[in-house]
């Protein structure tokens, strides 16, 4: 057998061992995400037996990474800006603007539209364009605004405007103000709507014949580390209970899967 023989023997088995390990490593990776697949279908499943309403659940994922707010807020100094109002700053962390105004302005009619004109003017709110109205999170008495930064909105109450209405008049708002967030690191695939969801109920955060009414991303308070106030992605998952009318809101880290502090709202 001549060596020009013995090396083509050679190649035609190694491509062969190559071929057969690239249809094991497809076939195991097929088999793992059908596992996971069937995980996910059993337990909506066991949701819907359950009685627990769900809004469509959105399974593609997004990109997102830890983000951080390094610098002091500088809402003291650029509220000399506003006009026919008593401000009162907080000593609290995070600095809290706290605003009166001089003669409260009427919005009985098309309140949230007219709220929502009213806080893109300069001399009403500082940087009042830079925060997103949250129906979700609002009431008749108060109409809250979270901050976007860089296209990214941050749901946290170090970062948010709230409204506040009476007898059809807004009265005056509380104000929080970040100045900028910095990516502590690369990002990364988050979980999905559905992930979260189903991550809630598999902890038993989920009561039987609830209904979820939204499911959203955004950006929330983490820890505080080395004078930086740390932010992650997470979702956010409204949750009313049967025959209440108070709205829970749970958490879940995106990155991770898993669950954070939570808070109920009347």
């Amino acid at each position: 057998m001549d060596f020009r023989r013995i090396e083509m023997i050679f190649l035609i088995v190694f491509i062969a061992l190559n071929v057969f390990l690239g249809i094991s490593f497809f076939q195991s990776q097929q088999v793992d995400l059908a596992s996971a697949g069937s995980g996910t279908t059993e337990i909506l499943q066991d949701i819907k037996r359950d009685d627990i309403k769900l809004p469509k659940l959105s399974t593609a994922p997004a990109r997102g990474a830890y983000l951080a707010s390094t610098q002091a807020s500088p809402l003291r100094q650029d509220a000399a800006a506003l006009k026919d109002q008593t401000l009162r700053f907080s000593a609290d962390d995070p600095l809290t603007l706290n605003a009166t105004l001089t003669t409260p302005l009427s919005v009985k009619t098309g309140t949230a539209a007219k709220l929502r004109r009213w806080v893109k003017q300069a001399d009403h709110v500082v940087h009042g364009r830079g925060y997103v109205f949250q129906t979700a999170l609002s009431t008749a008495t108060s109409y809250v605004f979270a901050q976007k930064i860089a296209g990214k909105l941050v749901n946290d109450p170090r970062a948010q405007l709230t409204l506040h209405v009476a007898d059809g008049s807004l009265t005056g708002y509380t104000q929080t103000y970040l100045k900028n967030l910095v990516t502590l690191r690369d990002k990364v695939t988050l979980c999905t709507a559905q992930d979260a969801v189903t991550t809630l109920y598999r902890e038993n955060e989920i009561a039987s014949n609830s209904k979820v009414l939204w499911v959203r991303l955004s950006y929330t308070y983490l820890l505080n580390a080395k004078g930086s106030t740390v932010y992650v992605p997470a979702w956010s998952v409204g949750i009313e209970s049967q025959g209440a009318k108070n709205l829970t809101v749970k958490k879940v880290n995106a990155i991770n899967k898993t669950i954070m502090k939570t808070h109920t709202e009347d």
